[in-house]
């Protein structure tokens, strides 16, 4: 634009002293010799500089024919000079200023649209319906239909399994996994949500119920553990489905609910919105209500709150963290891999490493756009303020995350582990970091590629929150993990010391 403007600025100034020195010429009809009255006008213009050849004296009146030439000659030297002069700075600097100055403001209101738009995208419901699996599909069809660890969506015989799955886990895992699912059965289960925040009535929750096999326990004493799932999904989601599975050879039952807006569960209030810690927590808490009276008598009979504990996964723990810090009852809670600081939290921590000090404002716009966009509040609850609020007696806490998290950085498990294991009077904290990768996932897939040692973990939490510690861990249960850390992990997963920088 700097070019351009200038470029025309000087021709229009070359041509209009070209015409005025031309036109004096004619008018006169003289040529003035250097060193005579008169030449000192002419040779002060910044387009003449050239001498004439004859160095003439004194000023004479030529002929027709001599005129002729002297003017041809002048005029060579005018284009000459005019092609070499420059515009006088002071313009070229007003110019590319006032160009510069309306490049960046443009550049600016570009940026800040792009940023809005983000913000609107982060809660748009209907964006976040993309990747949800098919709500059809049942927990006997499940395995075989998964897209964990690597596997699209969609039916597969054992040899596309077995392609699919390697080299993060085996073929053996998804036929027990699928065994299992016949053997015990599911049922599908209605029941309300709590009220809304701001007295929004119940919406009506759909979740799977994944009963313990008989040959491990008595489906209606046994301990009941209710899974919530991640972001744009719903109960056929690989974290949850997976690890009521490694629950299920444990003796457990799980209750996996869909939270409103997904899977069979009802609308919600805010049916363009997709909430962040405002309602979501309320679904998990209802089937945690159901979980533990059983109303409808589907599940094999009520238990007593120490008997009902809760767990999430990635934005699911959000929620789970949420509930947990509610509903004081709810003796312990597995948070996998969960935005604790909500949506805010989540831009800020994603982003700063590579805005730094532009990461507040970046920010603040985005969740702008945000906020513009939702038609409830996002982070009405923050749960570790909330769980910062407590007064005992203690309860159990498991955070898990993979120490290569690039969906939710590693700083929001960190900020909760620093927080509750802080509280001992209020929380009996237990923490697993597996060096999950494989495949290029690095998103709570411990479930699978550390299946073995993820379920002793669980084991030895759940029954430490159930009151159960004289039941030892099943030592007999089928082996299927891979790899092994620190020794014997996927090719080219980082140098675990990575995770520190």
């Amino acid at each position: 634009i700097c070019n351009n403007l200038c470029h025309q600025q000087q021709q229009q100034q070359r041509r209009q002293q070209h015409n005025t020195i031309m036109a004096s010429r004619k008018s006169f009809n003289v040529s003035v010799p250097q060193g005579q009255p008169g030449y000192d006008e002419v040779a002060a213009s910044p387009f003449i500089g050239d001498q004439r050849e004859d160095g003439g004296d004194e000023p004479s009146i030529s002929s027709s024919s001599d005129q002729e030439d002297s003017s041809s000659d002048e005029e060579k030297d005018i284009q000459k000079m005019v092609r070499c002069q420059r515009l006088p700075k002071r313009c070229t600097l007003r110019v590319c200023l006032f160009s510069c100055c309306l490049g960046f403001a443009v550049c600016l209101v570009l940026t800040m649209v792009a940023l809005l738009l983000v913000g609107r995208q982060l809660v748009n419901l209907a964006a976040n319906r993309q990747n949800v699996q098919d709500r059809h599909i049942t927990p006997v069809q499940f395995p075989r239909y998964n897209s964990c660890g690597g596997c699209k969506p969609g039916y597969k015989s054992d040899k596309e399994l077995e392609a699919c799955t390697h080299p993060c886990f085996t073929l053996r895992y998804v036929l027990d996994w699928e065994r299992l699912a016949e053997e015990a059965g599911f049922k599908l289960v209605f029941f309300p949500s709590r009220p809304g925040p701001q007295g929004e009535k119940p919406i009506n929750i759909s979740a799977w119920w994944l009963p313990p096999p008989a040959s491990a326990r008595d489906p209606a004493t046994a301990p009941r553990v209710v899974a919530l799932h991640g972001l744009a999904s719903n109960n056929n989601h690989c974290g949850v489905q997976a690890s009521c599975f490694l629950l299920r050879q444990l003796g457990y039952g799980c209750l996996a609910p869909s939270v409103r807006d997904y899977g069979f569960s009802g609308p919600s209030s805010h049916p363009h919105t997709m909430t962040w810690g405002y309602d979501y927590h309320l679904d998990l808490l209802g089937a945690w209500d159901y979980a533990v009276n059983d109303p409808d008598g589907e599940l094999g009979g009520a238990l007593s709150d120490e008997k009902v504990a809760i767990m999430g996964f990635s934005k699911g723990a959000l929620g789970a963290a949420n509930a947990f810090a509610v509903e004081p009852r709810i003796p312990g809670a597995w948070f996998d891999s969960g935005p604790y600081c909500g949506l805010h939290g989540m831009i800020a921590n994603s982003i700063k490493r590579y805005l730094g000090i532009l990461t507040p404002l970046v920010t603040e716009v985005v969740w702008w756009g945000a906020n513009l966009a939702s038609e409830t509040p996002i982070d009405y609850y923050h749960p570790l303020e909330m769980l910062a609020k407590c007064s005992g007696p203690a309860r159990y806490v498991a955070i898990s995350q993979g120490m290569f998290d690039n969906v939710v950085p590693v700083e929001e498990g960190r900020r909760a582990a620093f927080l509750l294991g802080g509280l001992p009077e209020c929380y009996k904290l237990r923490t697993y970091t597996p060096p999950e990768y494989c495949n290029g996932a690095t998103h709570h897939q411990e479930m699978w590629e550390f299946a073995d040692e993820t379920r002793t973990v669980m084991c030895h939490f759940f029954r430490e929150v159930f009151g159960e510690p004289f039941l030892p861990c099943p030592p007999s249960l089928p082996s299927y993990q891979v790899w092994q850390s620190p020794s014997h992990l996927p090719r080219d997963t980082p140098p675990i010391s990575n995770a520190f920088e």
